[in-house]
């Protein structure tokens, strides 16, 4: 799949680090790049950087706040009114908060987006998917999940929020989302897979809604960060492989609790409970 002519890719979260290198290096191999921000002229930047670095003009821009539900509609529905296939979903928007913060739905902000975000976009797109062949769809986790745990009762962190163990819990749900689907998908021609990107040298995370102040994480720059979900994305070696944890392009064991299908029935379906209205 490395020449990617013809092939239409989205990336969220693609107006920096490993989005955004991702985001250039698909639209490099040829395929038509949907780069997806929350930021308009934060948006507008990363779309001249991916058709400057790539040469490639079939890139396009879409506004995505993934807090919102509303917003992840709208995107979603802008997208599918003018294509007819998505080869590759790389949900890649992500975030950590220190405070404990709700959405305008009362969702604690980042199981809102670094899980629903990822449960809702992929859900409304999943026809085209499924319609796509060949199509995958690339799961940004974090070898952190290993420290998160799912408690149905306390999803919102409202008594004991820390964001640290709130952005654990979501990546965590990452996968079980991940597995949970790869089960669903069984049979059809469209896979899924989730990975650690290494703890990548990027500003990443948010302080809250009224502030855009990050911080650098790790010392992997994005450049390398960005290699495991292209791996995932094009390499012919994991064609038809899904429902399987990557850690730097290697198979990998995830945690005892992302196994547990019984929780991952449960999540998805309080996942559909939160997001529901989307899909009425």
């Amino acid at each position: 799949m490395n020449n990617l002519k013809g092939k239409v890719s989205i990336v969220t979260g693609s107006t920096s680090g490993i989005g955004l290198v991702t985001a250039k290096e698909l639209a490099k191999m040829g395929a038509t790049i949907v780069v997806v921000a929350r930021d308009e002229e934060r948006g507008k930047a990363a779309l001249r950087e991916v058709v400057e670095y790539s040469r490639n003009d079939n890139v396009e821009l879409l506004i995505c706040d993934f807090s919102s539900q509303p917003s992840i509609i709208q995107f979603a529905e802008k997208f599918m009114r003018k294509h007819d296939r998505l080869d590759i979903l790389v949900n890649n928007a992500g975030m950590m908060s220190k405070h404990r913060v709700e959405t305008d739905a009362g969702i604690e902000l980042t199981f809102a987006v670094n899980h629903l975000g990822y449960f809702l976009t992929t859900n409304l797109l999943l026809d085209m998917l499924k319609e796509t062949p060949s199509s995958r769809t690339v799961v940004v986790s974090s070898h952190l999940h290993e420290q998160g745990n799912i408690d149905l009762n306390n999803l919102m962190h409202k008594y004991d929020y820390h964001g640290f163990k709130a952005y654990c819990d979501s990546k965590l749900a990452n996968i079980l989302f991940t597995y949970k689907l790869a089960s669903d998908l069984n049979g059809h021609d469209t896979t899924i897979n989730a990975l650690h990107p290494g703890v990548i040298k990027t500003k990443f995370s948010i302080e809250d809604r009224t502030s855009d102040a990050t911080f650098p994480m790790g010392q992997i720059t994005p450049n390398d960060g960005a290699k495991t979900q292209l791996y995932l994305g094009t390499s012919h070696e994991v064609q038809g492989v899904s429902g399987v944890y990557f850690n730097e392009m290697r198979m990998e064991k995830s945690s005892s609790m992302s196994y547990d299908a019984e929780l991952a029935d449960m999540l998805w379906h309080k996942s559909l409970e939160l997001t529901r209205p989307c899909f009425v």
